[in-house]
């Protein structure tokens, strides 16, 4: 058996952040509203394509199964890819602060939680307004027949022609 101390709970129990500095939760115990962890941009596209997925899934059969697993695998892919541009994106390097990648990466690095969160709600919102644009059908127009327009039918029957009838 190890006696190190690190591996035993603590038996205070002390908050390592410290007492709340505006006072009492007036939600009351729980998790606050809005106190989600929010992560780098790749983990977040991930969460957003993980909830198309989901979405996806629930609203039609078997499309929708496919778009999940496919929206499922890209949000796999952008973690992956993620956790790898993370390494590499925005190191400090001189170069960095004339890329407006760098810059950008910088940015979103530097932002809040809350604005993270505000973004990352809104993107979301963007995506479902353009799917349900996308699945709209859209009616033909009026005395639109099912030819494109600008076709003009052609007949080939073995016909005299108007100019040998004089």
């Amino acid at each position: 058996m190890s006696d190190d101390v690190s591996d035993q709970p603590d038996p205070v129990g002390p908050d390592p952040v410290g007492p709340d500095p505006v006072g009492p939760d007036p939600v009351g115990p729980g998790p606050r509203p809005g106190a989600d962890d929010v992560g780098n941009v790749a983990e977040e596209a991930a969460k957003l394509f993980g909830a198309i997925s989901d979405w996806a899934k629930d609203q039609s059969g078997d499309l929708g199964a496919s778009l999940g697993s496919l929206a499922g695998h890209a949000a796999a892919q952008a973690q992956q890819v993620g956790r790898h541009l993370d390494e590499g994106i925005a190191t400090g390097a001189p170069e960095c602060t004339y890329c407006p990648v760098c810059r950008t990466v910088h940015v979103v690095r530097t932002l809040s939680p809350e604005v993270r969160a505000h973004l990352t709600t809104a993107a979301g919102s963007l995506l479902q307004a353009a799917a349900a644009l996308m699945a709209t059908a859209v009616p033909p127009q009026s005395g639109q027949t099912g030819r494109p327009p600008g076709v003009e039918r052609i007949d080939l029957d073995d016909n005299e022609w108007p100019e040998d009838d004089a």
